[in-house]
């Protein structure tokens, strides 16, 4: 099984990665930075956190389209405090953030991508779901503003 970044966006925050790390490291903050168009018919549940944060899920409820509900269980597989988070989705889709510090604060990167055993059907749901890029931007400018303020 591999997995494709199909978007990968950064921003830089003004405050230090223990900062930015400890803000998103914490899956409600993740969730309410997506575009209120995505959190309007979805919500966050059954969260159980790790102290160590790998192992840690959380489940994320909602519509599909509009039409179809479905349940997406995140994993966090990997948690280098300070340094990287990766949570997978049952689903296949793969979040990998990194925080790199710089001159005068944090470089915050996301990427999406599909984990399948299946050719190319990452990019294919992708196409048809979301405009990553744009939406990876906005959920890095609503997490700037809540870190900044």
């Amino acid at each position: 099984m591999t997995t494709e970044l199909l978007h990968k966006r950064s921003v830089h925050i003004d405050a230090p990665v223990e900062k930015v790390f400890d803000y998103v490291k914490d899956p409600h903050h993740f969730f309410a930075a997506f575009p209120e168009k995505d959190r309007s018919h979805m919500a966050l549940a059954e969260e159980s956190l790790t102290p160590e944060g790998v192992g840690s899920t959380w489940k994320i409820m909602g519509r599909i389209f509009l039409l179809f509900y479905g349940e997406w269980v995140l994993t966090r597989e990997e948690y280098v405090p300070n340094g990287r988070i990766v949570d997978h989705a049952n689903l296949g889709g793969v979040w990998d953030y990194t925080f790199e510090p710089d001159e005068t604060g944090t470089t915050l990167s996301i990427g999406f991508g599909w984990s399948s055993k299946v050719p190319f059907l990452g990019e294919v749901i992708d196409r048809v779901s979301w405009d990553g890029d744009r939406d990876l931007d906005l959920v890095l400018g609503n997490l700037k503003k809540a870190i900044e303020s």
